[in-house]
């Protein structure tokens, strides 16, 4: 339901598409960003990251993802480790449905 209510955005407005496309073009550098910050254990990073994430998602309308990153920095704050892995799987797992499902990301 969310990707098609993104995809009716687009088509009515070409700077929110232009958004998205840009958004979702970097999406999974970002991802791996998050990623690799968790592999490390560097909390404060991905706390930093998690936020940015969450504030872009919100501004394109990607609901779901900015919850998950509002759930992969508030662990990241916690430095729980346990939460912060979960949390980032399925960061990951939403992150890819909007990158297959976005006409621009292949």
């Amino acid at each position: 339901a969310e990707l098609a209510r993104q995809l009716m955005l687009e088509s009515e407005d070409p700077a929110i598409q232009d958004a998205i496309d840009a958004f979702v073009v970097v999406l999974a550098e970002r991802v791996d960003e998050l990623q690799d910050c968790e592999a490390r254990g560097d909390h404060e990073h991905l706390c930093r990251l998690a936020e940015e994430l969450l504030l872009e998602s919100t501004k394109v309308g990607f609901d779901g993802l900015s919850r998950c990153a509002a759930a992969a920095r508030g662990a990241a704050q916690e430095r729980d480790a346990e939460a912060t892995r979960k949390a980032l799987i399925e960061l990951t797992e939403v992150a890819q449905r909007i990158r297959l499902g976005h006409r621009g990301a292949i």
